[in-house]
């Protein structure tokens, strides 16, 4: 099977997947395990939950999750962050009335305290791309204030050890990471210790970009330390045509 065909046929599977939320005015990238994980978070987890903030969700799925949340499940509260929002969707956000909306970037200090306490968080498809802060730091930040983690995540499976995808020679990075992107890649490298104009930080460690390989050992091994005990786990199979990695789903309640 060639790389384009692979694409093309997994292109086809998640379209086909997610059909069903397009009757709910959700668009095609509005992913359907993460809808079912939601719901076991709500109803299974932590049934008493009623406030949740939703990270870096945004981003090609124009808040879903955020507004899925919003209307099945009894919350009083809603947080949606993300550095960048289409023309448009702030206008219709602001039609929901228990929902906060924070134009920043979630790992900074500043965004962490305009969150606040909250009962749940969600991670989809966000820590692998945290670097500066990493990753940890974040989880950290947020495991003062919340109770429960909701994350969904590319997680690395070709080894046992996390590793920093951008320390790799650029071509073994290039053959790791999604493909198609390879002028940003290049670019990241080339000019990896200038600072970019909009995120304020160096652009070997731009979220825009694949940072991490993490392990599942070592993400049960930061949330155990930081006092939360896995409550689900599941294997959602590779991502994209990426051998390196493959969709998990946890869900982490504190002790």
């Amino acid at each position: 099977m060639n790389l384009r065909f692979a694409l093309s046929f997994h292109r086809l599977k998640k379209i086909f997947k997610n059909i069903p939320n397009l009757l709910s005015g959700y668009n095609l990238y509005v992913d359907t395990d993460k809808l079912r994980l939601i719901d076991h978070a709500f109803t299974k987890i932590v049934p008493g939950a009623r406030s949740f903030a939703d990270l870096g969700g945004v981003w090609n799925v124009n808040a879903g999750y955020t507004l899925y949340t919003l209307r099945n499940h009894s919350v009083a509260k809603g947080t949606l962050v993300d550095t960048n929002f289409p023309e448009g969707l702030r206008e219709q956000l602001s039609l929901q009335t228990n929902l906060s909306v924070i134009h920043g970037d979630f790992s900074n200090d500043e965004t962490v305290a305009a969150v606040g306490k909250t009962d749940v968080v969600f991670f989809f498809d966000v820590l692998l791309h945290q670097a500066n802060p990493s990753w940890t730091e974040i989880l950290k930040k947020y495991a003062a204030k919340v109770s429960c983690f909701v994350i969904f995540n590319q997680q690395y499976i070709r080894g046992t050890k996390t590793v920093r995808l951008t320390d790799l020679p650029i071509d073994e990075y290039i053959s790791v990471a999604p493909q198609g992107r390879e002028a940003t890649y290049r670019y990241a490298y080339d000019h990896a210790n200038e600072i970019h104009p909009e995120y304020k930080k160096p652009w070997k460690d731009i979220h825009n970009i694949f940072q991490w390989g993490i392990t599942d050992e070592d993400l049960r091994t930061t949330m155990e330390g930081f006092g939360f005990k896995e409550m689900h786990f599941k294997n959602h199979g590779r991502f994209s045509n990426l051998p390196a990695f493959e969709n998990h789903a946890f869900i982490f309640v504190k002790e």
